[in-house]
């Protein structure tokens, strides 16, 4: 929340860590704008690509597929 706050305001570090109250850099964090695209079309029309977690037992075999095909 402070990297946020400092960059996005372009507020020094020692104001935001010594002279900002919690509220204050919550309620700054707010109105930040969020580039994130909702549902499943990115914000250049792109699709979204597939999240695979490798460690999660249940993705084992679609980790295998895709290491496969790349060979």
């Amino acid at each position: 929340m402070v990297a946020g706050t400092v960059k996005g305001f372009n507020l020094p570090i020692d104001y935001v860590l010594y002279d900002m109250s919690y509220v204050n850099m919550i309620m700054f964090g707010a109105v930040l704008p969020s580039y994130k695209p909702s549902g499943d079309v990115k914000a250049d029309g792109n699709q979204k690509q597939e999240e695979i977690k490798v460690d999660d037992p249940k993705m084992k075999a679609r980790a295998r597929q895709i290491i496969d095909s790349l060979v």
